[in-house]
């Protein structure tokens, strides 16, 4: 059986796990790429040893894992610092999302969402099917960081500068879901862009009213 794939990706704060989490409530296979990358460093083996022996000691918390807070501070400040944490991270990454595709395959399920933050950055589209990207306005992604994760706004910026830019995520994916309402206006453009993956995924065609922004490239 073929496995036909949605990518689902967005910058920081921009609600991508909140749009993941309203596709799992319709009963679309989410699997959380984010989730994987970090359990290769909140559990301890061989991917928290790799990373403290590229990074140092000052780097493990109490608990024997990642200090990720951190190590995040030093990753986005340092191109080469952030490439040599991905690349500890990504295969085994790679390695659990394979494991997860198999069973859906058991299952008899022939599509799986990924929810990859870094599917654009790694210049991944090729690997799916239709890839979806999440948007926030600017100042609404800082505020969330700020409040909801207690970093400063100059660590929001940092992130941000590493990631994907709005103009090149709008060229680049096949369908958009804007995020600057409630939940309410969000769980609806999230419902009318799943479904409209799913055709595009399939072999169909989404209505042209799929999403707020774009359409199939």
């Amino acid at each position: 059986m073929t496995t036909h794939r949605i990518g689902l990706t967005g910058g920081i704060a921009s609600g991508k796990s909140s749009v993941a989490e309203i596709w799992r409530g319709l009963g679309a296979r989410v699997i959380d790429l984010d989730a994987h990358s970090r359990a290769v460093l909140d559990v301890p083996g061989d991917g928290v040893e790799e990373a403290i022996a590229r990074f140092g000691e000052r780097y493990r918390a109490p608990s024997g894992t990642i200090d990720r807070a951190a190590l995040a501070d030093l990753v986005f400040a340092d191109a080469g610092s952030r490439a040599d944490l991905e690349r500890i991270v990504l295969g085994r990454v790679d390695a659990a999302v394979a494991e997860e595709e198999a069973a859906a395959r058991a299952a008899g399920e022939a599509l799986v969402v990924h929810d990859s933050p870094l599917l654009l950055e790694k210049h991944q589209e090729g690997r799916y099917d239709v890839v979806v990207g999440v948007l926030a306005r600017r100042e609404d992604r800082i505020a969330r960081i700020v409040r909801d994760r207690g970093r400063p706004a100059a660590y929001a910026e940092s992130v941000m500068a590493a990631q994907v830019g709005d103009l090149e995520r709008i060229r680049r994916c096949d369908l958009l879901v804007l995020n600057t309402g409630d939940r309410d206006v969000l769980a609806d453009r999230a419902a009318r862009a799943l479904a409209a993956a799913r055709l595009c995924a399939l072999g169909g065609r989404p209505p042209a009213d799929a999403s707020d922004v774009g359409g199939p490239q």
